[in-house]
């Protein structure tokens, strides 16, 4: 994958086609991603004497939903076209998607350091109002306009920051999997994947020093994020419970026709409450965690059923209960090697747990930024969090510290 973040993206973008032969493209963004690079952009490659199908979504808020997919796949034509996504996360994934199904390729010019997904191989999608992650394709280069990027809107760039600071919970979640469900982990992605969130951590504490720079190192912290998801074919490097609260929020605000957050904003969110549920495991012996466990019985398959149709609605439940099946068919037997497996390797759960900072650190990285520390600033109800805190661990199958503080009977109270 061809990857470029600099003063020259434009330039490096058109060389990149005449390269590869490519003659037509079709150029999909929004409103003001077209105002802020797409029209540049369209220009130059008229020039230059590309056939362009110039695509512009239009909408308050746009989604990587049905209405913008159509929207995308209609002016689809026989000829071999390089799709280009000018914009958000939320314009990649929609090209993500289109692409793979039109059996095209696709390029990436992100507008924003907003998302860790820019190189990476799923579509975050909301189909039936119900999230989820579809296969798709990867791009075949990312060319990102580093003037765009700097003068990118600063809660864009504060929701960047806040899905890299995610990683925190995301990594300590892949690596708890490894240890008790022999859940495959790669020591070396996950090394980048940190090396990635702590370069991120150092920028925040100086941002504005050297802004260029500080744009540029996180963009390409986030396609390096995106990198590490691509490699190992799936999301767990970059993603645990903090997506799922993330997720979670989406759907009831999308449910409920309320204002759309910023992805990586929910992300930074949720990931001060998942490190709540590390403190709790830090603060948790040995002996203690034993006893919890001999107390906590296992859960009802029929009552965690109701309370998934009770968290997300009858028109999403039943595709929650099958991605569940895994959980909800865990047989008694499987409930009691797992406790045992949590006692046995309780020092080592420990190690894990001191690899997540305290949930004050998380908050003091996100203010740096201008990140949202607060739910309320942005919108979220306590109702909202509340409701997170139940039924959020249900959104995905991957397990995570939600799992392991279920059977320990341990509840975060807000």
């Amino acid at each position: 994958m061809k990857t470029y973040v600099g003063k020259e993206a434009i330039a490096n973008l058109i060389q990149f086609l005449q390269d590869n032969r490519a003659r037509y493209v079709t150029l999909v963004s929004d409103e003001n991603e077209y105002a802020a690079l797409g029209q540049r952009v369209e220009e130059a490659l008229r020039e230059q004497e590309f056939e362009v199908k110039n695509i512009v979504l239009r909408g308050e808020e746009i989604g990587a939903s049905e209405r913008y997919i159509v929207q995308v796949l209609l002016p689809a034509d026989l000829e071999e076209r390089v799709y280009i996504a000018v914009g958000s996360g939320t314009l990649t994934d929609i090209v993500r998607f289109v692409s793979y199904r039109t059996r095209s390729f696709f390029i990436s010019m992100p507008t924003a350091p907003s998302v860790d997904g820019f190189a990476a191989s799923g579509s975050a999608m909301t189909i039936m109002d119900y999230k989820q992650t579809i296969q798709s394709r990867p791009p075949v280069a990312i060319f990102a306009d580093l003037d765009t990027l700097c003068n990118a809107p600063r809660d864009l760039i504060a929701s960047g920051f806040g899905d890299m600071f995610g990683k925190y919970t995301a990594l300590a979640d892949w690596e708890l999997s490894n240890l008790l469900m022999d859940e495959p982990y790669d020591a070396e992605i996950a090394a980048r994947s940190q090396a990635a969130r702590d370069l991120c951590a150092q920028r925040a504490g100086v941002l504005e020093q050297d802004w260029e720079q500080d744009i540029k190192s996180v963009m390409e912290a986030l396609i390096e994020e995106g990198l590490c998801m691509l490699l190992t074919n799936n999301s767990r490097p970059a993603s645990g419970a903090e997506h799922q609260f993330s997720h979670f929020w989406e759907m009831r605000l999308l449910r409920e026709n309320r204002p759309a957050i910023f992805h990586g904003t929910k992300v930074g969110l949720a990931s001060i409450l998942v490190a709540k549920y590390y403190e709790m495991i830090r603060e948790l012996s040995k002996e203690q965690a034993i006893e919890r466990l001999h107390k906590t019985q296992k859960f009802d398959p029929q009552q965690e059923i109701q309370k998934i149709h009770e968290g997300y609605g009858e028109g999403i439940a039943e595709s929650i209960i099958r991605t569940q099946s895994r959980h909800l068919n865990m047989t008694d037997q499987d409930y009691e090697d797992l406790k045992a497996r949590i006692i046995d390797r309780w020092e080592d759960i420990q190690v894990v747990a001191n690899k997540v900072p305290a949930p004050s650190e998380i908050q003091k990285l996100l203010t740096q930024v201008g990140g949202a520390t607060h739910p309320e600033s942005v919108g979220l109800t306590q109702r909202d969090v509340r409701d997170a805190i139940q039924y959020a661990m249900y959104v995905r199958k991957a397990f995570t510290i939600l799992n392991v503080c279920q059977m320990l009977g341990l509840k975060l109270v807000i």
